[in-house]
């Protein structure tokens, strides 16, 4: 069985690692262009959620300011 990944966004990115790390088979949806979502967003703008909430999966945030903000 092929398990389906709805969205290419950070989560499903994420989830489609692990199922790779796991040897699930699976496949990617992704409606637009992989970080759509992020190409869309208006030139000022940051993030509102402290550094350390970037971490993903084999990415960790690697950053001296984890409390800080990303400009």
């Amino acid at each position: 069985m092929t398990v389906v990944v709805i969205g290419a966004g950070s989560a499903g990115l994420s989830v489609s690692r692990e199922l790779r790390r796991l040897g699930v088979e699976h496949v990617v949806f992704e409606r637009h262009r992989l970080g759509q979502a992020w190409r869309d967003r208006w030139d000022s703008f940051t993030l509102v959620t402290p550094n350390w909430t970037l971490d993903l999966p084999g990415s960790p945030y690697a950053g001296r300011d984890p409390e800080g903000h990303v400009p």
